[in-house]
């Protein structure tokens, strides 16, 4: 009595924690990767939904919005099975990551989300809304000196012409390209519009592109600034110095695009100087360029590299597996061919009975099969020579003379056997013997079928 109402208590328990579960068995998680963050370092922020049961429909969001920061979405949502407090659930995970640019202390604010997931006690899917809990962290000031944060950084730079052989009133471009890795493509400051004495410098607005992948946002921002070269002498051109603070190394970097040494010669003809500077600070307001997003991906590689590499390796398995349903019928082929060959029509010789129709069948059978010299035809021709005399009269008078008595013709027949054997090794070896071993359909038949031709 006492171990069933205790059984009974169990059960209502267990009932009672599975409906104080928010939203009947669905509930949502927030986890951060880091709790402290520098200003426009990232923070990835991971939601989960569980359900002890299933979902019958995609999850619905409400807008993410957070306060002094930029939010970058990725709509990938990764379902799983998940174990909490002892129990297994069905969940679906997806992340975004911020990008704060104001110090302070901040609130990850709750999200509504919309699932439709059937209760713990039932199988009818219903509509439920989950809230996440919120969540706080904390963004710190940049050190002094680096206000770009980033991973890494890398510059590369390129110039419209040749800076040797210059002179007075040449336009010399330079194109700067500054990639970085783990950050947004709005947080890459534009370059600084230094003044030279020697030149006229316009500068064009950041042509910034984002190029964020799966896993981390990236960006890009392409620079130009056009030199007009006014005065002669031996000048340099500046160089070109991007800081940035590694987040994760608590570090800061540097690197540098280097400049040039140039000379300038004199130009005699300096009409069109005035009229190209003109041309050059009318056409110096460019409008800002938009940020573009990066081509489509499929694991990493873009989908045009993709779709390609795809291709590539059907066309590769229909070729392999062309080849493999080919190779039974070649080893069929190449057996019918060792079938009909003297080697094949030698070894059923040598394993023939003692007896004198099986074994004369299959010694012609070889016979016809064999390179043998040229004139002999037929057996009794090639055993008229004096040298095989001896294999003649095995076959012709001392196996009808032994014919009674079975184990004297058993002993004579492996002897003229071991004869045979030693005639061919001699003939292969001889090069006046004809090495064509093609003969007739109609000789092999007859030859498998056992009936001699001679």
């Amino acid at each position: 009595m006492v171990k069933a109402l205790f059984f009974v208590i169990l059960l209502f328990g267990v009932r009672v924690c599975a409906f104080a579960q928010p939203g009947g068995g669905c509930f949502a998680e927030v986890v951060l990767d880091r709790h402290a963050v520098f200003v426009q370092q990232p923070m990835k922020v991971t939601i989960t939904v569980l359900t002890s049961t299933w979902y019958t429909a995609p999850l619905d969001f409400s807008n993410i919005r957070i306060p002094d920061a930029f939010i970058l979405k990725f709509d990938r949502t990764t379902p799983g099975v998940f174990q909490r407090g002892g129990k297994q659930y069905a969940g679906l995970q997806f992340y975004f990551i911020v990008f704060p640019y104001k110090e302070g202390d901040f609130i990850i604010p709750p999200i509504e989300i919309v699932a439709r997931t059937p209760p713990p006690e039932g199988s009818v899917s219903r509509k439920i809304v989950v809230r996440t809990p919120s969540r706080g962290y904390v963004v710190k000031p940049v050190p002094a000196g680096s206000w770009f944060v980033a991973k890494d950084v890398s510059i590369g730079e390129s110039w419209n012409r040749s800076l040797k052989d210059l002179k007075v009133g040449d336009v010399v471009e330079r194109t700067v390209t500054i990639y970085a890795h783990g950050t947004l493509p709005q947080f890459i400051p534009p370059l600084p519009k230094l003044e030279l004495g020697f030149a006229a410098t316009y500068w064009s607005e950041a042509q910034l592109k984002d190029e964020r992948n799966e896993e981390d946002a990236n960006g890009r921002m392409t620079q130009r600034v056009v030199y007009l070269l006014e005065k002669e002498g031996d000048f340099a051109l500046p160089d070109v110095k991007m800081s940035w603070w590694n987040p994760n190394s608590c570090k800061l970097f540097a690197r540098t695009a280097a400049g040039a040494e140039i000379h300038v010669k004199a130009n005699a003809s300096l009409g069109m100087l005035a009229t190209l500077k003109d041309s050059l600070d009318a056409g110096a307001n460019i409008k800002p360029a938009k940020v573009h997003k990066q081509t489509w991906t499929i694991g990493g590689v873009a989908w045009y590299w993709a779709v390609t590499i795809l291709a590539a390796m059907i066309w590769l398995s229909y070729y392999i597996v062309r080849m493999l349903l080919k190779i039974p019928d070649f080893y069929k082929k190449r057996h019918a061919v060792y079938l009909g060959s003297e080697k094949f029509a030698f070894r059923r010789f040598m394993k023939a009975p003692p007896f004198l129709p099986d074994l004369f069948s299959a010694m012609y059978t070889w016979w016809d099969r064999f390179a043998r010299p040229k004139g002999a035809f037929s057996v009794h021709s090639q055993l008229q020579d004096a040298k095989f005399m001896h294999i003649r009269e095995g076959l012709c008078d001392d196996m009808r003379r032994r014919f009674r008595d079975n184990a004297k013709y058993i002993k004579s027949s492996c002897i003229i056997k071991k004869e045979w054997k030693a005639y061919r090794r001699k003939m292969i070896k001889d090069p006046s013997v004809t090495k064509d071993y093609r003969i007739s359909i109609y000789q092999q038949t007859r030859g498998y079928m056992g009936n001699p031709i001679r």
